[in-house]
């Protein structure tokens, strides 16, 4: 309670009344409503361990608002999480690492990759999040780790027979006795040509749009090499890996090993051709074609 720019507070005086405040009749009083904290972390129960901590991403070290602590040990906010794995799912990706950096050396982080089932919980994602995160781990997957795109007439998820084709037939629009459908593998248009190799289509290049990914990729210092592309393609499977942190050796998911930067697999007898993982080698020019194709 307010009363003339003075607080009233029963909290403290619980056993006084409002004329023991020396108020008159028909006193101008407000009441004003103590409110809990919004944060997600009232959601979570005692099963998370918080943290004092900062947050890694704010740095907000605030005690009244405490973080959770992940599975690799380092703390940050349900809403900082909430909001850095948006802006990953929104530029294309599908993987949840860590983004701790030392503080003294940026280029020294953490290697763990967090589960989507583990930042659903900390996170407190409502269901309108979960279903959105869900929806966009699922898309972005398909669409950069196994080649898969989606037919532009029934919006079916498609996947070649066989990767050199340009022309395709999508099975569910073209069943039933329904015309057959067929559109361009790569501007995702109906295809208009009596050929296999343009579509006919204006705005089609007629090339894998892997290729523009690849041309388009910022470059970066790996393990002391400068200059290096951002983003290859595996040297079997074509599909575009995007170098985050750490080391210069990749595996991609269908097996592949190669060096990110001078592009060479490892040897008969599984030995690296380039060195160690950390150790400086030759830059391979930028990828101009796609594996595969």
């Amino acid at each position: 309670m307010v009363y003339a720019s003075k607080t009233i507070d029963f909290e403290q005086h619980k056993d006084k009344h409002l004329s023991d405040f020396h108020l008159e009749n028909h006193a101008n009083l407000h009441m004003v409503l103590r409110l809990p904290g919004g944060s997600r972390l009232r959601e979570l129960g005692d099963c998370v361990e918080l943290t004092e901590e900062p947050d890694m991403i704010t740095w907000d070290d605030d005690k009244d608002n405490l973080r959770v602590k992940m599975p690799c040990g380092h703390a940050i906010g349900p809403d900082s999480l909430t909001m850095y794995c948006r802006s990953l799912l929104d530029s294309g990706l599908y993987r949840f690492l860590c983004p701790w950096l030392d503080p003294n050396d940026s280029r020294v982080g953490c290697p763990v990759e967090w589960d989507f089932v583990v930042i659903r919980r900390l996170a407190v994602l409502s269901d309108e999040e979960r279903q959105e995160f869900e929806r966009k781990i699922s898309e972005n997957y398909l669409r950069r780790a196994v080649n898969i795109q989606e037919c532009p007439s029934c919006h079916s998820y498609c996947k070649r027979v066989s990767s050199r084709d340009r022309r395709v037939v999508c099975p569910a629009c073209s069943s039933g006795g329904r015309q057959r459908f067929e559109f361009c593998w790569y501007c995702l248009n109906k295809w208009r040509s009596a050929g296999t190799d343009k579509c006919g289509n204006d705005i089609c290049s007629g090339k894998d749009p892997r290729i523009a990914i690849l041309a388009a990729a910022p470059v970066k210092e790996i393990v002391g090499v400068k200059d290096v592309p951002g983003r290859r393609a595996c040297i079997h499977c074509g599909m575009i890996i995007e170098h985050v942190r750490f080391c210069k050796h990749m595996k991609c998911i269908c097996g592949q090993e190669f060096c990110f930067i001078c592009l060479k697999p490892k040897n008969s007898e599984g030995n690296w051709q380039c060195g160690s993982f950390n150790a400086p080698c030759t830059i391979a020019p930028r990828q101009t074609q796609v594996p595969g194709e």
